[in-house]
């Protein structure tokens, strides 16, 4: 990786944007001078933060972070931080209620600004180079970050200053949470993972059994109960390049197979990999037509509607609609099932909350992150969500899950264990974007009989041999093996 690149093709939610950093430096850091310039000033930042809140670290360290802030040792009277966050992802109510009571309990002013994802970004990139700096936080996902290390901080001094309790995640994200051997950027505040849901009643009246211990098993099923002449079809899903990409992972690593070998070389035209596309090209034999320009909103309204056996979508689209009976035709008809096989049913996300070495107010900034992502408030909030029906989302900490949501909801059950077992596609590849618009691109092309499945992957395996190019990470891939 010899340079950082700013260049961002965003075509997500079908929208494209190319960006070019002005401003950046000529050559930015090697990825090996980055980490050792990102720790050393981790070491310094750390010295300069040891007792910039009321109370310092040796006063308050035998008190859990929860304690101190719910005890009022920690002032930040008069200090404002602005965090840059991701809409929609269904936490936007909740970081509104989250500054509010910070700002009780510390004085400091939280300022939001919520950002769509697809412009994030480039948002971020520009406040940087320009010199703005306006943001003291980010939050959104883990893979922004692989561009923005030498921006941001390494979290550990602040981990152990406010004892912040870092147990209680899913297992992933502790694995590519500091696992490139930089340090811990970034505190995990919330997961996300492609599922597939199926109609129960369905199946059950067809004699069916699941979940199903194969993706040929599963794909006779759905093709049992396809009836397209009556307005039924055995799946939904959407054609967009970002669904492709969740579809496709799940193919690919159901036979134990990766992108990527462990010296970053592709392997998409692999027969794994041929085999992974040609399973989306069949999925146009039971699919309904037009699901070529579906994204997300339109897929799950086809599933809501009860048109469909199974679909394969975010959780979060279907949230808070699927049992209610004002949005949904399919009331207590549906469940969660593994991927065939055990495998992940998706590539999984990591949103992390991360804090920007330009901040002026680091301890308050830091600290609103650790309030928003700690146990205690999430499970708070799962509280209000099943009380109060308030728009959920999916906690990134283990127990608003098993305390709260799975025991007033027992089929969320299958996304808990999703979670568990969750991979991520390609981490700590700064060209991340780059690979991911790829993904949908080339599976694209067979989807619409414009390349046989062989001949797309033949060409994804060339664009990736681009994407990496001289710039391949200084540590190795690591592919699923199950």
């Amino acid at each position: 990786m010899k340079k950082i690149i700013f260049i961002m093709i965003l075509t997500v939610f079908a929208v494209s944007f190319i960006f070019a950093g002005t401003g950046c430096k000529e050559e930015s850091a090697s990825a090996e001078e980055m980490a050792e310039e990102t720790m050393e000033k981790s070491e310094a930042s750390a010295e300069e933060s040891s007792g910039e809140a009321s109370g310092s670290a040796e006063e308050t360290s035998d008190k859990s972070f929860w304690d101190m802030i719910q005890d009022g040792d920690l002032d930040f009277s008069g200090q404002e931080i602005v965090i840059n966050f991701m809409t929609g992802g269904g936490y936007d109510d909740y970081m509104a209620m989250c500054a509010e009571e910070f700002k009780e309990l510390t004085g400091a002013t939280v300022v939001l600004d919520a950002t769509p994802w697809d412009v994030q970004q480039p948002k971020l990139v520009n406040d940087i180079t320009t010199g703005a700096n306006r943001y003291d936080l980010f939050e959104s996902d883990i893979d922004f970050q692989y561009n923005l290390y030498e921006y941001m901080e390494e979290l550990t001094p602040y981990i152990d200053k406010y004892n912040v309790d870092m147990e209680g995640y899913f297992p992933f994200m502790y694995t590519y949470g500091d696992w490139s051997g930089m340090g811990r950027f970034g505190l995990p505040f919330t997961v996300g993972q492609s599922s597939i849901v199926i109609r129960t009643d369905v199946f059950d009246a067809a004699g069916i059994s699941y979940p199903f211990d194969s993706w040929e098993d599963y794909y006779d099923a759905m093709r049992a109960v396809n009836d397209p002449d009556n307005g039924f079809y055995g799946i939904t899903i959407g054609g967009q390049n970002p669904n492709l990409v969740r579809y496709y992972y799940a193919r690919l690593w159901g036979q134990k197979a990766d992108l990527f070998n462990e010296d970053w070389e592709p392997m998409a035209n692999s027969p794994e990999g041929v085999k992974a596309c040609q399973m989306l090209v069949d999925l146009k034999e039971f699919a309904p037509p037009g699901m070529l320009g579906w994204n997300q909103p339109e897929n799950a309204s086809a599933f809501l509607s009860g048109n469909a056996a199974v679909t394969e979508e975010w959780w979060m689209a279907l949230s808070g609609l699927i049992d209610n009976p004002d949005e949904s035709n399919i009331v207590d008809k549906w469940a969660i099932i593994p991927a065939p096989g055990g495998g992940p049913s998706g590539d999984a996300i990591q949103h992390n909350i991360d804090l920007m070495s330009a901040s002026e107010n680091k301890d308050a900034a830091f600290c609103f992150a650790a309030y928003i992502s700690s146990t205690e408030r999430q499970v708070e909030y799962a509280y209000t969500e099943v009380n109060e029906g308030a728009k959920g989302w999916d906690y990134g900490r283990t127990a608003p899950w098993t305390e709260v949501m799975i025991p007033d909801n027992p089929k969320l059950q299958g996304l808990f264990d999703q979670f568990n077992i969750a991979v991520q596609a390609a981490p700590g590849l700064p060209q991340w974007m780059e690979l991911y618009d790829a993904v949908g691109n080339y599976n694209g092309l067979a989807l619409t009989g414009e390349a046989t499945a062989q001949e797309a992957m033949d060409q994804f395996n060339e664009a990736l041999k681009e994407i990496i190019g001289e710039d391949k990470p200084p540590y190795p891939f690591k592919p699923y093996k199950g």
